[in-house]
């Protein structure tokens, strides 16, 4: 194990605190997504409008936060002597190997919170996109029939000539 002089130490607690932070944005965003799941159940459109607009701000917020997550990651591994190459795709566990305890189960227990969070956050996410891609496929179907249908059925006039039905001009009626 390295010897980590007292900017490590503090770069190490900034980072458990980050993680900690980042559990609990991803917890926002599940939080949401299960607004948006019941939204969507109600068929309320807008609110999940309103949803989205709020979860975009947490977004932009993970994305700035992921990005100090690299920089103090690359920078602690660079003070345990990681090669800068190496550095930028260490793992947590990799890196709470080369730390003295408490810090080592300080991080992986903030990485395994937030990791906990997202595997929450991505099955929320699998589920909405399922049912949005079901309600698209009823939606395309609804289109279809209304549209005059997608096999079209000949039928017969008295006479016997074959008679091609047109499709439905409900876009036509409404404008």
């Amino acid at each position: 194990m390295a010897s980590l002089s007292v900017q490590p130490d503090l770069l190490v607690r900034d980072l458990v605190r980050l993680l900690a932070d980042l559990a609990a944005l991803h917890q926002e965003l599940a939080g949401h997504a299960k607004e948006k799941l019941e939204a969507i159940r109600r068929a309320d459109s807008d609110a999940i409008t309103a949803i989205t607009a709020r979860e975009m701000p947490l977004v932009e917020r993970l994305a700035e936060r992921e990005g100090l997550r690299r920089q103090l990651t690359r920078r602690i591994a660079g003070a345990l002597g990681v090669e800068p190459g190496q550095a930028d795709g260490i793992r947590v566990g990799e890196l709470a190997s080369r730390l003295p305890q408490p810090q080592a189960g300080q991080l992986l227990a903030a990485a395994a919170g937030l990791r906990q969070k997202v595997e929450e956050l991505k099955r929320l996410q699998r589920t909405t996109a399922l049912i949005t891609q079901e309600m698209l496929k009823h939606l395309n179907e609804v289109v279809a029939v209304m549209c005059g249908g997608r096999l079209p059925a000949d039928s017969y006039t008295r006479g016997g000539q074959r008679v091609r039905p047109e499709s439905a001009g409900v876009f036509e009626a409404v404008g």
